[in-house]
């Protein structure tokens, strides 16, 4: 039996920890974005690449979660 390689992808370790820096649930981008959240598992995990614009709506759903939580405190 030929032996299959798994190819990781490593940009979902990437979307996951700007995620969590966010402060944000996997169900709730997912929701945002509009797929189930097994399947932004899959893409953090490294097991499914997203389209170019699924990446794209998950990155504007952490960038618009990060700019409400950058205010600097004094």
């Amino acid at each position: 039996m030929p032996v299959t390689e798994s190819i990781i992808y490593p940009e979902g370790v990437e979307i996951k920890i700007a995620r969590i820096r966010a402060g944000l649930r996997q169900y709730e981008v997912a929701t945002s974005v509009g797929i189930l959240p097994n399947r932004l598992s899959e893409i953090e995990a490294g097991r499914r690449r997203p389209s170019p614009e699924l990446l794209e709506r998950i990155l504007q759903v952490i960038k618009g979660n990060n700019d409400g939580q950058t205010e600097t405190k004094s």
